[in-house]
């Protein structure tokens, strides 16, 4: 488990220096794979690192939920996103990022998690492929 872990340590570390590095040469100078780290290292940030305070599901969120989205995450980090154009990748990220954030507004006991789960597997099985 500790593996796993790092490998979402490392490509945070990754987007953050590549987030650097944009800051510096501007994003047409980032290769696509870079660029693609980073958007993964944003979204883990906006959907598993930050929780929102005011909502009752997502304030505090149970042991087994988070190895639950942490598993979904992983996915995710592992994926061979393929897009040619930045502009397309971030218009992906921003659908999937907003996604997420509704799934984690939904208690494991609805029966709409299970369905928002579904649609969030459907996107990244649909990007991979169309990539």
């Amino acid at each position: 488990e500790d593996a796993r872990v790092e490998a979402l340590r490392r490509l945070l570390r990754h987007g953050n220096e590549v987030n650097q590095m944009m800051k510096v040469v501007g994003e047409e100078g980032t290769p696509i794979e870079d660029f693609m780290d980073y958007l993964k290292s944003e979204l883990i940030d906006a959907v598993y690192l930050q929780q929102d305070a005011f909502h009752e599901v997502d304030a505090a969120t149970d042991v087994d939920r988070q190895r639950h989205v942490f598993k979904m995450l992983e996915t995710i980090g592992d994926a061979a996103f393929a897009f040619e154009e930045k502009e397309a990748a971030r218009r992906f990220f921003g659908r999937l990022t907003q996604a997420f954030r509704d799934w984690n507004y939904l208690s494991r006991e609805d029966e709409a998690f299970a369905a928002q789960e579904e649609t969030l597997n459907r996107m990244i099985a649909e990007a991979v492929d169309n990539a």
